[in-house]
């Protein structure tokens, strides 16, 4: 009898290190996914409107003038169609751009891909995110920006150009380094305004920390 309970446990004991060895296989097969890019024409001076539900997001300097790129980078195993169909918007309609994007939620809850948005270095943006990251760098216009979950960076090149400055979170730190403000626990909230310049920039999260920081 023990005999026979020895001989079953080690042909179940192979059987599931066959079957682990399967997996591991099958994953190891999975193709890796191939970054979708699309490039579009945008003037200089126009903006950018972008609602996306999850993920991490930079916006920056595009390197050719009067270009808008966007680059989604997935994070696991996804044909090209199912890339695609994150993109539920892209268009460029005189000098406005559109992106409404809808990505998976993987793991963390918002790391399903990796998007980056190129575009003109004068720029107004207008852009919100669910959840995730969201760093802007390089881009001169005004900024209206909001996350809802996560933590957002919003880079300024000349402070002067800019007559308000405000930061705002429910929970979570502001910081405005380009002003020298700080403010944190619940409702923190910087702001800082001038006579000068000519641009707005509004930035604020629901659940995080939010900073605007010298690029």
């Amino acid at each position: 009898m023990k005999a026979a309970i020895t001989c079953m446990s080690i042909l179940l004991t192979g059987a599931a290190a066959l079957h682990a060895q399967d997996a591991t296989r099958q994953k190891l097969e999975l193709p890796t996914p191939k970054p979708l890019v699309i490039n579009k024409s945008l003037h200089a001076n126009g903006t950018l409107v972008m609602e996306m539900n999850a993920g991490e997001v930079r916006v920056v300097c595009s390197d050719e003038q009067q270009t808008i790129r966007l680059t989604v980078e997935p994070r696991g195993s996804y044909d090209d169609a199912t890339v695609q169909s994150w993109v539920r918007r892209f268009d460029v309609a005189g000098d406005r751009a559109s992106i409404d994007l809808k990505l998976p939620k993987n793991n963390d809850n918002h790391r399903g891909a990796k998007v980056t948005i190129s575009v003109p270095a004068q720029t107004d943006l207008k852009l919100e995110l669910g959840v995730g990251d969201l760093t802007v760098k390089g881009i001169e216009g005004n900024k209206e920006i909001h996350v809802g979950i996560g933590d957002l960076t919003v880079g300024v090149t000349d402070g002067a150009k800019y007559n308000e400055i405000s930061t705002g979170t429910k929970i979570g730190d502001a910081g405005d380094a380009v002003s020298h403000e700080q403010s944190d626990g619940f409702f923190p909230k910087t702001k800082h305004t001038s006579l000068q310049g000519i641009y707005k920039l509004h930035a604020t999260v629901g659940i995080g920390d939010v900073n605007v920081v010298q690029d």
